[in-house]
């Protein structure tokens, strides 16, 4: 238990451009004055950020649970910079910077005004994204997760729709605000347990894992920690924001990072599953329970809405709980398989999010009811529609098939068969309401006759984002075996701290 992953220093400050390209971009954009430069702009920044993210992901050695690229300044006595990565975090930090790139993309086809604040907006949230994902210091992670607040409550009330969107982005950060409270509460106990033991105060993770928490005083942290995080997880029943934000909000620019990216799943695997194991293993049936009734209250939800967007917002709550369960498995198998599934989602949800939200900005509706028929007009947004939904389903050829398949065995090693016939039965219901909405909006006939959606110009540009979406999933579903290799090192190295916990 008191074993440590080593640190490797792989010379340079890498992962310190990885902050400053979006930063320096979101500088520039302020600048810019026409809608096509700010554009261009975006697309030349996030271009950068992706090639210097796969440029890392060359450079990775895999097989170890190693930080690596690590960043070390002091800043104060208790706070520092510190950045780093290993096998779980660089899958984030692909991610983050693909869907910036593909937000980027969707902005210029539905033409989001003025450009230059679009841009500058999108570059801050990436920027706190890759914060939170390079940040091994929790009350670093803490401080960024505020900052992220900003962009995000910025671009809710900025872009949301008119009617409403103050009222979403005060749900919004209601339920951020109170999941923040929470764990700094949780941050500061930890930096006052370490100087209790160490007559220092720290919270860089390494240090915390050096002196671990005694497993009687784990289950306040963690306890603090999970209903802190759960807001971000949006597991039920701490949900209630995202459908409003869904609703109301911009649908494919904040919804894409907010959900598709799952920063809550992340920091369970970074912070709280090393730091609390034994605390995760006493209440891992009592959160296994509230995911399982998430999958059922999130499909059964999602079956009942006519809005095509509170449906995916539903769809992810779903989601969140099949990701959740894979992750209180607690062996190597569950947690390989919740990773993968994670991106998986996180791809997914994009080309969903990113579908109805050129649908919407076309036919300028979201029901379902005045939908159908769209396939003729919009056979390029329907095909990926149809194929991040059988993604989400676990269907052969995408990334769900192989990461439902090893969460189900580490379901079935950790739980009672119940849990992983429930976990298959999200699947199904997966299946019912996504393909019952691809079949109204897309197939069915429309009954709206006053409705004639508008194609939408720059069909290049469409191409381009919906071929990204598709090729992505079809090359990780069809090559997983690469991405289980990158992050194998980092959970085969805590699937064993658990085990001796």
């Amino acid at each position: 238990m008191n074993e440590i992953p080593w640190f490797v220093q792989a010379g340079g400050p890498v992962l310190t451009l990885l902050l400053a390209i979006p930063l320096t971009g979101m500088a520039l954009a302020w600048l810019v004055r026409s809608a096509r430069q700010a554009y261009l702009l975006g697309l030349a920044g996030s271009g950068l950020e992706l090639a210097l993210a796969g440029w890392i992901a060359g450079h990775f050695r895999h097989g170890t649970a190693n930080l690596q690229f690590v960043e070390h300044i002091p800043l104060t006595p208790f706070l520092s910079y510190h950045l780093g990565v290993d096998g779980i975090s660089l899958l984030f930090v692909l991610l983050t910077a693909l869907l910036t790139l593909l937000v980027i993309l969707y902005g210029e086809i539905v033409h989001e005004r003025p450009a230059g604040l679009y841009i500058a907006s999108v570059f801050a949230f990436e920027a706190t994204l890759m914060g939170l994902f390079l940040s091994i210091d929790v009350l670093e992670f803490w401080i960024v997760s505020v900052l992220e607040l900003i962009p995000a409550s910025f671009i809710l009330t900025r872009w949301g729709l008119a009617s409403s969107r103050r009222l979403a982005a005060l749900r919004y950060l209601q339920h951020a605000g109170l999941g923040l409270g929470l764990t700094l509460v949780a941050v500061l106990l930890l930096g006052w347990r370490q100087a209790a033991s160490t007559g220092d105060w720290s919270f860089a993770l390494t240090d915390l894992l050096a002196h671990p928490l005694h497993k009687d005083q784990q289950a306040l942290i963690f306890v603090l920690l999970l209903l802190g995080l759960a807001p971000r997880l949006a597991l039920f029943p701490f949900h209630a924001w995202l459908p409003a934000v869904a609703q109301h909000g911009p649908l494919a620019t904040l919804c894409v990072f907010l959900v598709g990216l799952k920063v809550g799943i992340y920091a369970l695997f970074r912070f709280v599953l090393p730091l609390a194991p034994h605390a995760s293993d006493a209440w891992k049936e009592f959160v296994v329970t509230l995911a399982i009734l998430g999958i059922f209250y999130g499909a059964l939800l999602a079956l009942m809405q006519i809005n095509l967007r509170r449906l995916l917002a539903y769809a992810a709550v779903s989601h969140a709980g099949m990701l959740t369960v894979g992750v209180f498995c607690l062996n190597r198998e569950g947690l390989q398989g919740s990773l993968i599934l994670t991106v998986n989602f996180g791809m997914a949800a994009a080309g969903l999010l990113f579908a109805t939200g050129v649908l919407f900005r076309a036919t300028r509706t979201a029901l379902l009811p005045r939908l159908g028929g769209l396939f003729d007009a919009f056979p390029l947004l329907g095909l990926t529609f149809l194929l991040a939904a059988l993604s989400t389903m676990a269907m052969p050829g995408t990334p769900g098939f192989d990461a439902a398949h090893l969460m189900l065995e580490g379901a079935i090693a950790t739980h009672p068969w119940a849990v992983a016939v429930a976990v298959a039965s999200g699947s199904v219901a997966s299946a019912a309401f996504l393909l019952w909405a691809f079949q109204r909006a897309f197939l069915a006939r429309r009954r709206d006759r006053a409705l004639h959606p508008t194609k939408i110009r720059l069909n290049a540009a469409e191409f381009v984002l919906a071929g990204t979406v598709c090729a992505v999933l079809l090359v990780v579903g069809f090559y997983t075996q690469p991405w289980l290799e990158l992050v194998d090192g980092s959970l085969t190295h805590l699937a064993g701290k658990l085990d001796r916990r």
